[in-house]
């Protein structure tokens, strides 16, 4: 359902990728959590935040656009060819424009589809970024916890410049040294573009750095695109094996799930 927007305010919609095929999980998206599958949980997640105007799954599977709708929530179906979540995330960004606001750019939040833990302090921190006319595309991160899991490859760590926009994002534990500066830090992989940056991405090949670590983000720094960081404690649990689902059935048993 559509939030009125405030006078003033920024106008800013949560896409959520989903696709049904996964490769350490079946049917990721569709596993129990809590009594609702998964991908309806990150829904609910992220209609808590107030800055949003609206929130919409995005999805190549008619099942899950059923199972989001009969939760109450919005879903949206969009092709299976996509490569990347960038990819549907910018389709659904065009299946959602309003043809009567030709000038319009909102804000386009891209939540993970397996993120039922996202820090709402996280989001409107993003959306706070977009206040600046310059900033384009942001995303967080957040200090390790465990500084052994800077060697997890599932675990993408982003180095950053003096401003607080990205170097470089890699699977590898980056930056290699000593002293502080060279402290790995977690890439949440929460990201938010305006939306023309978004279509202008989406319009782009796939860069060779983003096939060669499979990451989605690095089209946009190999074509110029700045992406200011925001590092906080926005720690979430993305789900990407069968252990992470696991730890979040039990963070969500333990009533964890509403943590900021």
């Amino acid at each position: 359902m559509r939030k009125p927007l405030a006078p003033g305010r920024l106008d800013a919609v949560a896409v959520i990728p989903a696709r049904l095929q996964s490769t350490r999980i079946h049917e990721k998206a569709l596993q129990d959590l809590g009594g609702a599958p998964l991908v309806v949980r990150v829904w609910e997640r992220v209609r808590e935040c107030e800055a949003l105007r609206e929130a919409w799954v995005a999805t190549d599977s008619p099942r899950i656009a059923d199972a989001v709708i009969e939760a109450g929530g919005e879903a949206l179906l969009t092709s299976a060819d996509h490569p990347s979540g960038l990819d549907r995330v910018a389709e659904a960004a065009r299946i959602l424009a309003d043809p009567g606001a030709r000038d319009s750019d909102p804000v386009i939040i891209n939540v993970q589809g397996d993120e039922p833990f996202v820090s709402l302090g996280g989001l409107e921190t993003l959306l706070r970024l977009f206040e600046h006319p310059e900033v384009r595309m942001a995303t967080l991160a957040a200090p390790f916890r465990d500084p052994e899991e800077a060697e997890n490859p599932n675990r993408v760590k982003v180095v950053l410049d003096r401003d607080g926009r990205a170097l470089y994002f890699s699977r590898a534990p980056i930056p290699h040294g000593y002293g502080p500066l060279a402290t790995p830090i977690l890439h949440v992989g929460t990201y938010a573009y305006r939306r023309r940056t978004l279509l202008e991405l989406a319009g782009m090949p796939r860069a060779p750095l983003e096939e060669a670590e499979r990451l989605e983000q690095l089209r946009a720094l190999w074509n110029g695109i700045p992406i200011h960081v925001a590092v906080g404690d926005y720690h979430s649990i993305g789900i990407d094996t069968p252990e992470d689902l696991s730890r979040a059935r039990a963070r969500w048993a333990e009533g964890r799930n509403l943590r900021p």
